[in-house]
């Protein structure tokens, strides 16, 4: 999720509590909301802090292994929630502010719900996250909301209002009114749901006007959680019909999963990758998808996404089957099924992709291998995904990372 998303729930969220407990016997009304906001708005964002050593590690599969890496953990949260609480404490201290036991509890409850809530927002798209780690290291993935989602910036809309802070709520107003521009012109979103976001924010920016702020909060906090809900409802039923149609499509084949990424402010397109193989073959293929065809068909979709129409590393083919107006085809990739698991032998720079792909796919390139993860294929040359193999390359990372390949499916041979 991107860091404007995080910074607004999370300020929603602290505003919130702020002003549904009792005030405090120590901390003035603005100390105290200053505390809240500032806590949640730090912490909503300190998981990304992980960028600072992926920086210094210096390699893109550095960042792709650590960026939503160990802090992006329910441990890691929890480390970083101490660092917080300690970091507030001694500027209570510096103060000399003495706080109550119901302060220090107070402080302690949001240091933990902040970047326990960027995890919970990470999870919703399809780039993944490893909660449990050291438990469980794999990855899990929400496949429901878009990575920069408009309709949660306009969930908080009531902030223009119920923020303290002149300049604060200036700010909220340029986001909202930046999504809804992006909405409108950007020719991503759908005219008549570019509406609906246009209704949502109007309505929350009238709700934080004329209502009080608790129940403003609150009706902001709800248009989160039932914006969330929608999507990841639209996102169960377009996997289920998705994996009807691989089924009826593709009968010798075994799905292996199916990736979806939504359209920003759109639940009812995506973009689907589905992962398959039969007992030789491991094929991907790429495809998007309309829940109602009737309304906006997969050619809509296809012609909103962004890059959708831009050139990509991998050589796709042609799949083979027709498009319909639920469903357009975009091409596939075929490969032996053991291929990968000889490549991340073979290679260490193969391995560590592999510790992140969920989508791989592999084509050979100057005497060696060029391989990537076909979610985040969208230019000509090497991208964000893929690494170039072969005499001499093969560039180990700096950290290594204790993942469970998302494919571990065709390196074990199954």
């Amino acid at each position: 999720m991107d860091n404007v998303t995080h910074t607004l729930i999370s300020v929603m969220v602290g505003e919130s509590v702020h002003r549904s407990i009792a005030p405090s016997a120590v901390l003035s009304d603005r100390a105290r909301r200053f505390t809240a906001i500032g806590v949640m708005a730090v912490g909503g964002n300190l998981p990304d802090a992980d960028v600072l050593y992926t920086e210094w590690a210096g390699s893109t599969l550095d960042y792709l292994l650590h960026h939503r890496g160990h802090t992006h953990t329910v441990l890691g949260a929890l480390g970083l929630s101490v660092v917080l609480f300690l970091a507030v404490r001694l500027w209570w201290r510096y103060r000399k502010v003495g706080p109550r036991p119901a302060d220090t509890w107070f402080l302690a409850g949001l240091s933990v719900a902040a970047p326990l809530l960027h995890i919970g927002l990470d999870f919703t798209n399809s780039y993944g996250v490893h909660p449990f780690w050291p438990v469980d290291n794999r990855w899990y993935y929400g496949d429901a909301v878009f990575i920069v989602e408009p309709l949660l910036w306009a969930c908080a809309a009531v902030l223009v209002f119920t923020l303290r802070s002149r300049v604060a709520r200036v700010l909220v107003a340029l986001v909202v009114l930046a999504g809804l521009g992006l909405s409108w012109f950007s020719g991503f979103v759908p005219p008549s749901l570019a509406a609906v976001l246009t209704v949502l924010a109007a309505g929350l920016v009238v709700v934080g006007r004329f209502a009080s702020a608790r129940v403003a909060l609150a009706a902001g906090i709800a248009a989160w959680l039932v914006v969330t809900s929608a999507f990841a409802v639209t996102a169960r039923a377009a996997d289920s019909r998705f994996e009807a149609l691989l089924a009826e499509g593709f009968p010798a084949a075994r799905t292996l999963d199916v990736v979806l990424t939504p359209m920003p402010a759109n639940p009812v397109c995506r973009e689907v990758l589905a992962v398959q193989r039969t007992a030789d073959t491991y094929v991907v293929r790429r495809a998007f998808h309309s829940l109602a065809p009737g309304w906006v068909t997969a050619q809509r979709c296809a012609e909103s996404f962004p890059s959708a129409g831009g050139e990509s590393t991998a050589r796709l083919q042609s799949v083979g089957r027709p498009s319909t107006g639920e469903v357009v085809w975009v091409g596939e990739l075929a490969l032996p099924a053991g291929l990968f698991a000889s490549l991340a032998t073979e290679y260490c720079a193969v391995g560590a992709l592999l510790r992140f792909a969920r989508a791989p796919w592999a084509a050979p390139a100057a005497g060696g291998w060029v391989v990537g993860d076909l979610r985040f294929d969208r230019e000509a040359g090497l991208g964000l995904a893929e690494v170039a193999v072969g005499p001499p390359a093969d560039d180990c990372p700096g950290l290594p990372a204790p993942w469970v390949p998302p494919r571990q499916d065709l390196l074990d041979g199954e």
